[in-house]
């Protein structure tokens, strides 16, 4: 397996964000030797490949916010429904890309004991990220009630689940800041936050939907034929905080 020359993360804001530790944290327990690590704060899909550009070799990146919709439009997307690329590999000097926001989600909630079918979720919010859960979401038989919040949610193959008449089971606020930890006026059953800050913990929603699509991402991206020898998500969550732990008394 060709193991990369640096691995992180870019976006804007990204100074809060686990996922250069957590790439550390999965690549240790596969036995892979550490490369550098990369916090790339750019605000366009430009920026990122002039950076890039400067660099040599392989190249792992999770990618967040405002680069997943630029990303989509620039390379396509496995899931063109969506409109959404975040995470993107470079392999001897060809770019392969993915979406595993929904998936990962999806396996987040499966750790909490929810399961989408026969439930309804309210969302606010209508972006990338957005785009990715409600489509995971109304695959496998959830509902939906979308809440304008910046964006509207627009119109997709989640549109036949909507149901504005159902009581939420869930409520799911993704109009919260990046780095800020997710407060929300939205009411439901049960309220998910996936938006997390420097004083995150480790049984928070956020950190276990970030970790759960990052396993996605070494499943399906990144490493596929080492998916054996991946962590759980529960010893990925673990090794992750220990890590915390460890950088804050270094």
């Amino acid at each position: 397996m060709r193991v990369p020359s640096a691995w992180g993360i870019a976006g804007s804001p990204v100074q809060h964000s686990v996922t250069p530790m957590l790439f550390d944290v999965i690549g240790r327990a596969v036995g892979i030797h550490l490369p550098s690590r990369l916090v790339i704060d750019v605000d366009s899909v430009d920026e990122l490949l002039r950076h890039l550009a400067t660099l040599e070799g392989d190249i792992w990146l999770s990618c967040t916010t405002p680069l997943k919709y630029g990303l989509s439009k620039r390379y396509g997307d496995q899931d063109s429904i969506s409109d959404s690329i975040n995470q993107i590999a470079r392999k001897g000097g060809r770019m392969v890309v993915g979406n595993t926001d929904g998936l990962g989600f999806l396996e987040a909630c499966e750790s909490e004991g929810i399961v989408p079918t026969g439930m309804t979720m309210k969302m606010r919010g209508g972006g990338a990220t957005a785009r990715s859960i409600a489509l995971e979401w109304t695959r496998m038989g959830g509902c939906v009630i979308p809440i304008k919040g910046r964006r509207q949610l627009s119109d997709g193959p989640w549109s036949d689940m909507i149901n504005q008449e159902a009581e939420a089971d869930i409520a799911l606020d993704l109009d919260v800041s990046p780095g800020e930890r997710g407060d929300s006026d939205l009411r439901a059953k049960k309220t998910l936050s996936i938006s997390y800050g420097l004083d995150w913990k480790p049984d928070d929603f956020a950190i276990k939907m970030v970790c759960a699509q990052h396993l996605v991402a070494w499943r399906t991206l990144y490493a596929p034929l080492m998916a054996d020898k991946l962590p759980s998500l529960e010893d990925t969550i673990g090794a992750l905080s220990e890590e915390k732990r460890t950088n804050n008394h270094s």
